[in-house]
């Protein structure tokens, strides 16, 4: 009997993973792409520098960097075969029921603090990305949130969110994987939503 090449299209998806970048300009130099050490390296690098972008675009409406993303749907960008970021973070935000949470163009923003939450969607890679950042210059902050600060209470927030959007994806979009990213500084909490991300997921 031959082998079969079926294939289930409608398998679930259910990957959640993370990943961190540098807020430093990308530089090739330093690579000797003879050396497969290097190639991976480069590879990795190269991983990183798009999801910068897209939390340039996101966080800080970078129009012009949107533009160099065209297989990336940012803010309230329209998408006719996958969702939009604004489409999930409301679905999102209708679960937390907080009345400390608010959703702008994609964006989970939460009075007080300089947590932000922005979703893009990977069309290519039938992904959703999560950004996490707590940045006061972030775009999107409000001007009476200026004296908002980073605290504790973000991970509970930043875990929240993660967990419901768990919850969203599983429901709604269970063919899409989940990465969670933001600046290495930020990496003890997008390590900590990762875990609580994961608790909910399956």
């Amino acid at each position: 009997m031959g082998l079969s090449t079926t294939v289930n299209i409608t398998k679930p998806n259910l990957e959640i993973k993370a990943i961190t970048h540098t807020s430093k300009r990308f530089n090739f130099e330093f690579l000797k792409l003879g050396k497969s050490y290097n190639v991976h390296h480069l590879e990795q690098r190269q991983r990183e520098r798009e999801y910068q972008m897209i939390e340039q675009a996101c966080i800080y409406d970078r129009r012009d960097i949107s533009r160099q993303l065209p297989h990336i749907n940012i803010r309230t960008t329209p998408a006719a075969s996958s969702p939009t970021p604004n489409e999930i973070a409301i679905l999102v935000l209708s679960q937390l029921g907080s009345r400390s949470a608010y959703c702008e163009e994609g964006v989970l923003s939460i009075k007080g603090s300089t947590l932000q939450a922005a979703i893009a969607v990977n069309k290519d890679k039938q992904e959703i990305i999560l950004v996490l950042n707590r940045n006061k210059k972030a775009a999107g902050l409000k001007s009476w949130l200026n004296k908002a600060t980073k605290s504790q209470s973000d991970y509970l927030y930043a875990s929240n969110i993660s967990q419901e959007l768990v919850k969203v994806r599983n429901t709604y979009f269970s063919n899409y994987a989940i990465t969670i990213t933001g600046e290495h500084k930020e990496s003890k909490l997008i390590n900590y939503v990762l875990t609580s991300a994961k608790k909910v997921n399956g």
